[in-house]
């Protein structure tokens, strides 16, 4: 595992630990909700085999077992301490394992269903996991991904650029790209939620209450006067800071046994 992955995981196991995630966690327990709805939709079936990847503290794993016929979920993620905490839930049909979505260690065309929500932003070769994950899919199963998309935190990006600051790319992925990623018959939705912070300091609290602040491999830190002036500007209408999350929602059916006439 790379020193930035490493530091990724530290930072999401702290803010488990922390018992910080759930409450500044909006956004992801919407999105999981939504991706919940989405793959309840979908042709699987009677107790479906799921693997999570980035299950967080649970908001997704509890809405595929309210959702789904009596599934048999494997729940994972990279971050130790969040993998307890869904553990702590109790779900029926529900087991945890730690691993990194990146390079699963899991049986190869054992799963109805690959999903994972609000996690492969933090993936560092996006294509390569989703290939990867897509193994563990059975022929006629489904690899359903909700990921950040290339607009995220434009709000962000553009107060820096009108301070005079070249705001970091981190290459998120546009529909039309993730769908080149997942493969032939993928199809992506898109999701343009927006959240409302206090002001720039309790914007940049959250992120670090749900562990999502570790800098991009490549990413130099701001100075703390030009972090000032981004803020500064955020703030500039009604001293409220609004930050877009743009949701990408990827879900391709594998050809095989079972995929005809769906």
């Amino acid at each position: 595992m790379s020193s930035w992955k490493q530091r990724v995981a530290a930072r999401f196991d702290a803010a488990a630990a922390a018992e910080t995630y759930d409450a500044a966690a909006r956004v992801q327990r919407l999105i999981a909700e939504d991706l919940a709805v989405r793959v309840s939709g979908l042709h699987l079936p009677e107790h479906p085999r799921v693997l999570e990847v980035g299950c967080g503290t649970g908001f997704l794993t509890a809405a595929l077992v309210e959702r789904l016929p009596e599934p048999h979920v494997t729940a994972t993620d990279i971050a130790p301490s969040m993998v307890r905490a869904t553990a702590r839930l109790e779900l029926p049909g529900v087991s945890t394992h730690v691993m990194d979505g990146e390079d699963p260690d899991a049986p190869a065309e054992r799963f109805d269903l690959v999903c994972t929500s609000l996690a492969a932003q933090w993936f560092a070769d996006l294509p390569g996991a989703v290939e990867k994950l897509m193994r563990c899919v059975k022929p006629g199963g489904y690899l359903a991904v909700a990921t950040l998309g290339a607009d995220t935190f434009h709000e962000w990006r553009a107060a820096a650029r009108e301070t005079g600051i070249d705001p970091f790319d981190r290459g998120y992925p546009t529909a039309e790209r993730l769908a080149d990623m997942m493969g032939e018959g993928a199809g992506v939705d898109e999701l343009s939620p927006v959240v409302s912070s206090s002001s720039g300091h309790a914007f940049l609290r959250d992120l670090k209450s749900i562990g999502a602040h570790t800098r991009a491999e490549g990413q130099e830190p701001l100075t703390a006067g030009q972090l000032r002036r981004i803020l500064r500007r955020l703030e500039a209408v009604d001293g409220q800071v609004y930050s877009t999350y743009h949701v990408l929602f990827g879900i391709r059916r594998k050809a095989g046994h079972g995929a005809e006439g769906a």
